[in-house]
């Protein structure tokens, strides 16, 4: 299914109708995924505690903010991102809600890996790299389990998903 075709999206069936109609509003357009994301920000800035638990979090899931360069701007570049937390690691999932194209913190640590974290108010310094094959199959069945809506957007497009493990390398 293409970024065009969303209204054909059927609702999974782990979801009730509410969850469903929420999702769909949420992810509906790009503009509207991005203003979320820099509310986030704002809101994790102003009061980091319970985040990376997601018991601070609006979603309940764990979050942490990803601080990247912009490959074009040469900028600092922070989003929020849902995470997996894998031995000192940290690993994050380039979904863009199932959209055909790959969100730009993905495309930003791709082409340059040092960034830095922040869980809570915990803030470290990081190299990011994409998943081996071997790290995905290890990775992919843990990532869906904590958040199922990963597989159901990963099924609406043909673009894999990235998974990035952010490894810390010192604090920030």
């Amino acid at each position: 299914m293409s970024t065009h075709e969303r209204d054909k999206m059927v609702k999974p069936d782990y979801m009730s109708d509410a969850d469903w109609e929420g999702l769909k509003a949420a992810t509906a357009s790009l503009e509207r995924i991005r203003g979320d994301a820099k509310a986030d920000v704002a809101r994790y800035l102003a009061n980091p505690d319970g985040w990376s638990t997601g018991t601070g979090s609006p979603s309940g899931l764990p979050t942490l903010l990803l601080t990247m360069v912009g490959r074009k701007s040469g900028e600092k570049r922070t989003t929020p991102l849902v995470f997996l937390q894998d031995g000192g690691n940290m690993v994050v999932v380039a979904s863009l809600a199932g959209y055909d194209q790959d969100p730009a913190w993905f495309l930003n640590v791709t082409a340059n890996p040092e960034c830095w974290v922040q869980c809570d108010r915990n803030r470290m310094t990081a190299i990011a790299h994409q998943a081996s094959d071997e790290e995905r199959k290890a990775l992919w069945p843990r990532l869906v389990e904590l958040f199922p809506t990963w597989g159901y957007f990963q099924a609406q497009t043909d673009r894999p998903f990235g998974i990035v493990v952010l490894v810390p390398t010192g604090e920030a």
